[in-house]
């Protein structure tokens, strides 16, 4: 009995695209069946809501329609830029200018018949630092 090396055969390269693209199906599938998924960090936000003043600086009622002006910057500066303008709700969400591992703080003033007061106190908000989420696994 004569025993010969098994030699390797060349893959062509039609059955080379083949398995690029099943492999990868092949573990998305598989992570779909036990429950892996990748979960996408949402991106940073911060929700300010507010109480309208009813009286103005004089001890007088407000009569005028209210809008409102939201100002962003640094902790304790006091110059913070405007981001938004004219805002008629009594709320406000905020997406752009947010990073992680960082602090923002917002500032608020109210406008009736073209006159603007006086900024409300700072509020702030310290977004984490993005870190992944732990994954969900199921055994079945």
């Amino acid at each position: 009995m004569d025993i010969k090396p098994i030699e390797a055969q060349a893959i062509s390269a039609g059955r080379a695209a083949w398995l690029r693209w099943r492999v990868p199906l092949c573990a998305l599938v598989l992570g779909f069946l036990l429950g892996i998924g990748v979960a996408h960090a949402a991106p940073p936000s911060a929700v300010l809501t507010w109480a309208a003043p009813t009286l103005n600086t004089d001890g007088t009622a407000i009569t005028l329609p209210l809008t409102y002006n939201v100002y962003q910057g640094a902790q304790g500066s006091t110059t913070k830029p405007s981001v938004l303008t004219g805002v008629t709700a009594l709320t406000a969400t905020i997406t752009t200018g947010l990073a992680a591992s960082s602090t923002v703080c917002f500032e608020l003033t109210a406008v009736a018949g073209g006159q603007e007061s006086a900024h409300s106190g700072e509020a702030c908000k310290t977004f984490p630092a993005a870190t992944p989420a732990a994954p969900t696994l199921t055994v079945k």
